[in-house]
């Protein structure tokens, strides 16, 4: 599903409007939609709480059609009108009898919104950003603590529509009617929370206008389906292609053995892992269908490089880093690993990521690396930066694609084109859960090729896996959320 970043949208509002759309009519369209989902609750007492710029003007578009309809509708002024389409709409609110309390008049307020069956946010819209002031913030608190319907017009007040970081005190929706595309702030943690259920109210809008000027995009079935590698019904192992997962230590055995699963369980049709002793036997006990070569020592070092060009001979894609550890030594054998095969896919997670941290021009030398750091992974690359600006600005810098993971995982390629996954639950956040993701992104790519796609399915997959589990959250784990991508794979066939 395309989305768009805040500065995206106005440049198509401004684009529509200079081809000939009147502003006061892309308003008229705005306002219809909200109205339209306001009408389907059935309510009969609404307050509109306004701001002054054009998020405001929708606020008294949707008063006025409410007026007209016959619902007791008072509107809050919360900011004096300032732009021209706000003022034009609050006039001819005002002007059919339409009735408006100030801000400022607190008791007056409060009595007003506790009488209300639904409150109506169009205070600040997608260009909100830093704190809210005193008054609104009251306001909303207090909003938020009533029982009534919270519906926000575009993105409720106090959540950034770029990366969904929010204000202390911001508006809690049920529901946020949006126009033209979604925005990314919609889809991201904190804000995404405040937003409740999202709907996208397109008239007026020009598909071509939109796609032309918006490439964010949040990951849907649509999309998956047309990502699933196909299986011939002549198939054998050697056309599903084969991973690679080198890691593991004497102390972090069972990573490896994680990642194996997870290609499998994504269709690979050969599993190799390349280990020390531990990490084999585990493997071996858990997972008889790999085949578990081990090296010298309890942890891997730049001599076990020596052994790998006759093993990479049958390998499409490789996982480095699941369990590897710390040591100088090991340290030296990733960033030696990721140089010494140029025509492989890698995968880099955990010490992996460590280990790159230590030398990050690895990164902008190949083409054919993705990297899967958490926020605290990715704070040790990027000096303590962790915010979806500078995430952006890494991976074009440093020409690499990345998956910064978290409740909502964003994916970034070395163009700064984001994709951003939401399904998932908190049965994830455990311990494997991104060893298990490495080995799932390399299984797809052994079998596509590609990194990016493969990176696509592969946080889709694991998160719905989540969700279809029949092990309830608290209680699931990597290797049980892994044997629910069978679930996956058979909801999408349905579909």
């Amino acid at each position: 599903m395309r989305v768009a970043f805040p500065d995206q949208m106005r440049k198509i509002d401004k684009t529509i409007i200079e081809h000939g759309v009147p502003s006061l009519l892309l308003m008229e369209e705005a306002a219809r939609s909200v109205f339209e989902e306001i009408r389907s609750f059935n309510l009969s007492n609404a307050v509109v709480l306004c701001g002054g710029g054009n998020n405001g003007g929708d606020g008294y578009t949707v008063a006025r059609l409410l007026l007209c309809a016959g619902v007791h509708v008072k509107v809050v002024q919360c900011y004096v009108p300032s732009t021209v389409d706000c003022k034009a709409n609050s006039t001819l609110y005002s002007s059919l009898g339409g009735q408006i309390t100030i801000i400022g008049e607190k008791t007056d307020v409060e009595e007003l919104l506790s009488k209300a069956d639904i409150v109506i946010d169009a205070v600040f819209g997608t260009g909100f950003h830093g704190e809210l002031e005193s008054g609104v913030a009251q306001i909303f608190d207090f909003v938020n603590r009533l029982d009534v319907i919270r519906l926000a017009v575009d993105i409720p007040s106090g959540v950034s529509g770029f990366d969904g970081s929010i204000s202390k005190s911001c508006f809690r929706a049920h529901k946020t009617v949006t126009f033209g595309l979604a925005k990314t702030g919609h889809f991201l943690y904190p804000g995404r929370e405040f937003c409740g259920d999202i709907v996208v109210g397109s008239a007026g809008f020009p598909k071509n206008v939109m796609d032309s000027l918006a490439e964010p995009e949040v990951i849907d079935d649509e999309m998956v389906s047309k990502l699933i590698p196909e299986r011939a019904p002549n198939s054998y192992k050697g056309t599903f292609g084969s991973v690679l997962v080198v890691g593991g230590s004497n102390i972090y055995t069972g990573a490896p053995y994680l990642s194996a699963l997870g290609a499998f369980r994504s269709g690979c049709g050969m599993v190799y892992t390349y280990t020390p002793k531990g990490s084999a036997t585990v493997i071996r006990n858990n997972l008889p269908e790999a085949i578990a070569y081990e090296s010298r020592g309890d942890f891997l070092i730049p001599g076990d490089i020596e052994v790998l060009p006759k093993i990479m001979e049958k390998i499409d894609s490789i996982v480095v880093g699941p369990g590897a550890g710390r040591e100088k030594e090991s340290i030296e054998f990733i960033l030696k690993l990721l140089q010494s095969f140029p025509d492989k896919n890698f995968v880099v997670d955990a010490d992996g990521l460590y280990a790159l941290s230590n030398d990050l021009s690895v990164l902008a030398r190949s083409e054919r690396i993705i990297i899967t750091p958490h926020i605290g992974e990715f704070a040790r690359m990027n000096e303590g930066k962790t915010d979806l600006k500078s995430f952006i600005q890494f991976c074009v810098g440093n020409r690499t694609t990345a998956i910064l993971k978290g409740a909502s995982s964003v994916l970034c390629d070395d163009k700064g084109k984001i994709t951003i996954n939401t399904t998932g639950n908190t049965g994830l956040a455990k311990a494997g859960s991104g060893d298990l993701l490495s080995g799932t992104i390399a299984g797809f790519a052994s079998q596509t090729g590609e990194l990016t796609k493969s990176a696509i399915l592969a946080m889709y997959f694991m998160g719905r896996a989540a969700e279809l589990s029949i092990v309830s959250e608290p209680c699931n784990s990597a290797s049980q959320i892994a044997e629910s991508y069978s679930l996956v794979f058979k909801e999408l066939e349905q579909k």
